[in-house]
């Protein structure tokens, strides 16, 4: 009988309760005063003047029942009432607040560049409503007043001539850019701050938007640091970067001088090899440095292998 346990009843109580249904005697019988108190609290054996009685079990279980299905209206509604009091404790905190229209965020954003002190690194899918990368609103005023810009682009900017034009411009203005093969949700981290986080997902209703503003917290902490992991494996682009520099990949030609690089041929060895002077060779290997922002030949090797050219 373990529904019986499931209702609170232990299983001394159990086994003495069907001793009284099955042997009625056994009612006068001396019985431990823990199990008839619990027989007794769910109504199931009666206190009277003449002793103890069984009640009968389906009215004492019904009547059970019907405790349980309004304490677990109760439950339900206590539920909601709680959670609706842990909601609004939860608006009040400082570090999260939800903004509730893409104007909201837009404005927010418009924001950062007049309340940015020193640093500004975000990460961009490009602007939320239209997909499309803009030049935010200030940017280049905050530049110029000496706030430093570190920003991951999407790669479509390397496959869009009007997004790459305005994010050269943004670098010979100052901006230290690169550029990620997917870059997941928009996230703007000003000064270690605050940040602000937007995302946009397609349902059958049409596109959805979410967009918060994080202050210091663990949560912003860790936010800055998606930022520092994903800039460390990212591309640099330059103002000399064109279109589809990383993502189109090497032709044939620099894909030898690559895999050439890579197995530690010198330059002589390469210059033998493809019947060139080592200064062209060595023109070669920058102009590759500089497709994929490599300071050292070794890191261009690194590059090269992330994007998937040797």
């Amino acid at each position: 009988m373990e529904p019986l346990q499931a209702l609170g009843l232990s299983a001394a109580a159990e086994v003495l309760l069907l001793d009284l249904l099955l042997n009625p005697e056994a009612i006068q019988q001396a019985h431990p005063d823990e199990c008839l108190d619990e027989l007794i609290g769910l109504g199931l054996v009666e206190r009277t003047d003449d002793g103890l009685v069984v009640r009968p079990p389906r009215l004492a279980m019904d009547a059970l029942a019907e405790r349980h299905t309004k304490q677990a209206a109760l439950a339900h509604e206590s539920a909601d009432f709680l959670t609706e009091l842990w909601k609004s404790a939860a608006g009040r905190q400082d570090y999260l607040e939800i903004l509730p229209t893409y104007a909201a965020a837009q404005a927010v954003l418009n924001s950062v560049q007049s309340d940015a002190h020193s640093q500004v690194r975000a990460m961009t899918m490009g602007n939320l409503a239209a997909r499309e990368i803009r030049i935010v609103e200030g940017m280049f005023d905050a530049l110029e007043r000496g706030v430093r810009y570190e920003v991951i682009y999407g790669a479509h900017v390397l496959q869009d001539a009007n997004a790459l034009h305005m994010v050269r411009s943004c670098i010979e203005a100052g901006e230290h850019a690169r550029v990620f093969p997917r870059v997941p949700l928009n996230i703007t981290v000003v000064d270690d701050r605050w940040a602000l986080v937007g995302a946009r997902s397609e349902v059958e209703r049409g596109p959805e938007f979410v967009a918060m503003v994080v202050h210091d917290s663990p949560l912003l902490a860790g936010l800055a640091r998606v930022f520092d992991a994903l800039w460390r494996i990212s591309v640099p682009i330059t103002s000399a970067t064109d279109l589809n520099d990383v993502t189109a990949g090497p032709d044939l030609e620099s894909k030898r001088l690559l895999t050439y690089l890579s197995a530690g041929l010198t330059d002589e060895s390469i210059a033998r090899e493809f019947g060139v002077s080592e200064r062209t060779v060595a023109r070669r290997i920058g102009r590759l440095q500089e497709a994929l922002g490599a300071q050292t030949r070794f890191q261009l090797g690194v590059q090269a292998s992330r994007q998937g050219w040797l």
